[in-house]
């Protein structure tokens, strides 16, 4: 016999006890016990083989910490699947009780105890928990297909779900003797880890079905480790050779079966969409989705992926996880009814501060999962700023704009008249609840402007302290005008941890106001915008003034930006043109505006964003344009930028004098002298009646 006619000869049949297998598939419907003791063991071929047209069938193996995921894997298959058996080896006592208590319909239990010999009870002592169950696989694979003649049987990770008929994988599963998933991953982790995916394998009950599984057995017998050396890795490694050695191995190219993290969310660029009641990945249906690496430590609270941090595309939060993430939660429901007592010991002990894609799921989160395009914006409005601050607002309602905004309200009026408007997208924060005793200590010593600015980072972290379901956070001024949907801010920045948008004005004021701008800034919802903000923060409340320090080079909160890229790390400096467009860099720098197709360009770059800092309103139809110094204002930044602006904020105030059945009178700039006023317009002027 040659080396390669030992590697897959047929072994013993493998039969670790004498105890006898009951007839599983009775004809109720509620899970078996499996587990009868000291009696001998007797199939009836007969009664399976009348099973095999009408059953597809599944195992898993589950401990006590996949309890919730292994009920949540057969309600899915409840749900898709017409006509199905699943096989649970539990590997504790906790797992078989529960379960057993459950009365899982269609499903069969067994004890690990019955699948063990010595030799497996001797790798058990020496194994880690995980690595004894990759064991396990091929072991309990062979005992179904032997003992209770079973045409077939695909063995399922217990974090699998599924969204379709399964019968799609036995369909192109067809006369081959075995079903490969690959990984679909990159190159280096498939020669690392292996090209196929031990998560969902299939072997029939057939010459080449039961070589090859009692092949890959005897290799996970010698060798099962969690780390990966000399051309193996757990039980899985081994899998690339089962298409060289065995013929009749069917590899799949659907990618919707067994779809993962690993190929669909840090790999590849499939497209991901939901058509009617099916997802579809490319033009295949999803069938089955592997959540490998979930960490389950609330009900509401997860790890979505334990071994890193990755960034989840909305659509895939939306149309995947959120769907399994709801059949846990009725799990614990259903565990918490039925047993009458606390969930936790089905939830991770894992510390959540240590959570990798921490996931908190909420209305709030589930609104953010329906876009990839979702924005969370905050704002600080006063009195003074109140009109421009709801036309900005309306800005990004008028595009469709996706979109949650956090304003902080300076005082009772300006919280009052917003909570009266009941603006959809906007969450209301009187600024008291921000306020501690360090903002109160200064809060007196400076104008509203300053204290204004002084509450930006402070605003910022605490939307991302009391919403960490929130991914990011852009402050924006409150005469912040979107000129439309401004979804290339989040395409511009989305792999950075914060952004900064130049301010691309003269020398002469960069010198004094800093090189960027503080109205427009984004932050991420992870450690290093935290610290970056935290930094702000402690830098504004020891200076924030209005009046240039020449000794200690800073100005306001916005000349500490140009020390962020400096000292920290991961910062995208916007160069697009039209994000944060303003007098100072526009009309100051002579660029070229246009229009096309309703569209406004800044040179080459479509306007999204135009700062009307300094902007005064006097009346309804009364402006000051530009308060700090005269300019000469060319007709295409007047005809498209300023006057649409204008009759925006004309809409704004008819919508207050519609809703409070008064003058919004008290909301314009106090008595100004108009001496002082540097940029006289007033609408409609006769040139554009």
């Amino acid at each position: 016999m040659n080396s390669n006619d030992k590697k897959i000869s047929l072994p013993r049949l493998y039969i670790p006890s004498n105890e006898k297998i009951v007839n599983p598939l009775s004809t109720g419907i509620k899970a078996s016990n499996l587990s009868k003791k000291n009696t001998q063991k007797r199939i009836n071929p007969q009664f399976y083989n009348q099973q095999h047209d009408l059953n597809n069938h599944f195992c898993v193996i589950v401990g006590s910490e996949y309890v919730l995921k292994i009920i949540a894997l057969q309600q899915s298959l409840m749900q898709y699947s017409e006509k199905f058996t699943l096989w649970i080896c539990c590997i504790d006592p906790f797992a078989y009780s529960l379960l057993k208590e459950m009365s899982l319909i269609n499903v069969n239990l067994l004890q690990v105890e019955e699948l063990e010999d010595r030799e497996l009870k001797a790798i058990k002592r020496k194994r880690k928990v995980n690595e004894y169950c990759w064991t396990l696989k091929s072991v309990l694979i062979e005992y179904l297909l032997v003992n209770y003649d079973l045409p077939s049987i695909l063995y399922c990770d217990g974090d699998l779900c599924f969204f379709s008929d399964p019968n799609i994988i036995f369909e192109e599963w067809g006369d081959h003797s075995i079903f490969l998933t690959p990984q679909r991953d990159r190159d280096w982790v498939e020669k690392m880890y292996g090209k196929y995916q031990a998560g969902l394998i299939g072997f029939k009950n057939d010459l080449y079905g039961l070589k090859s599984v009692r092949w890959w057995k005897n290799k996970c017998i010698d060798w099962c480790s969690a780390e990966a050396e000399e051309g193996k890795f757990g039980d899985q490694k081994y899998l690339d050779y089962i298409p060289i050695y065995f013929p009749k191995v069917k590899i799949s190219n659907n990618l919707g079966i067994n779809a993962a993290p690993w190929n669909c969310i840090y790999n590849n660029d499939y497209k991901i969409d939901k058509t009617k009641n099916d997802i579809f990945i490319e033009n295949d249906k999803l069938v089955v989705y592997h959540f490998a690496c979930i960490t389950i430590f609330t009900e509401n609270d997860f790890d979505l992926w334990s071994l890193g941090e990755i960034s989840i595309p909305n659509n895939i939060l939306n149309h995947i996880y959120t769907p399994y993430l709801e059949r846990i939660q009725f799990v614990l429901k259903q565990l918490k009814d039925k047993f009458n007592k606390d969930t936790k010991q089905f939830l991770s002990k894992k510390d959540i501060n240590k959570a990798q894609t921490l996931y908190k799921d909420s209305q709030l989160r589930r609104k953010m999962n329906q876009s990839n395009h979702f924005m969370n914006f905050s704002m600080i409005i006063s009195k003074e700023r109140l009109i421009q601050g709801l036309t900005s607002y309306y800005s990004l309602e008028n595009f469709n704009a996706k979109f949650t905004v956090w304003i902080c309200c300076m005082d009772d009026l300006t919280y009052q008249i917003l909570e009266k408007l009941k603006l959809k997208h906007a969450i209301l924060i009187p600024v008291k609840e921000i306020e501690n005793h360090e903002l109160l200590s200064i809060k007196n010593d400076r104008s509203l402007q300053e204290y204004c600015w002084t509450l930006k980072a402070p605003l910022c972290l605490h939307v991302l302290s009391l919403y960490p379901e929130v991914d990011h956070i852009i402050y924006c001024d409150a005469d912040m005008y979107f000129f439309t949907a401004p979804n290339i801010i989040l395409d511009e920045w989305w792999k950075y941890s914060v952004f900064l948008c130049p301010q691309r004005s003269s020398t002469e004021i960069e010198s004094i106001h800093g090189i960027y701008q503080a109205g427009l800034v984004g932050f991420k919802n992870d450690q290093n915008s935290k610290e970056i903000l935290t930094w702000w923060k402690d830098k504004c409340l020891e200076y924030c003034n209005n009046q240039y320090d020449v000794e200690m080079n800073r100005w306001g909160d916005q000349k500490y930006l140009n020390h962020i890229p400096n000292i920290f790390s991961n910062i995208k400096i916007m160069t697009h043109k039209g994000i944060d467009a303003a007098p100072w860099n526009v009309i100051l720098n002579s660029s070229s505006i246009s229009k096309t197709d309703n569209k406004v360009f800044i040179d080459q770059d479509e306007l999204i964003a135009f700062h009307f800092g300094s902007m005064q309103i006097i009346n309804p139809n009364e402006f000051d344009l530009w308060k700090q110094e005269t300019l000469e204002l060319p007709p295409a930044v007047l005809d498209y930028i300023y006057i649409p602006y204008i009759e925006q904020l004309n809409k704004t105030c008819h919508t207050l004098h519609n809703t409070f059945q008064k003058s919004p009178s008290s909301l314009f700039a106090d008595q100004i002298d108009t001496t002082t006023i540097k940029n006289y317009f007033k609408y409609p002027s006769p040139h554009h009646n």
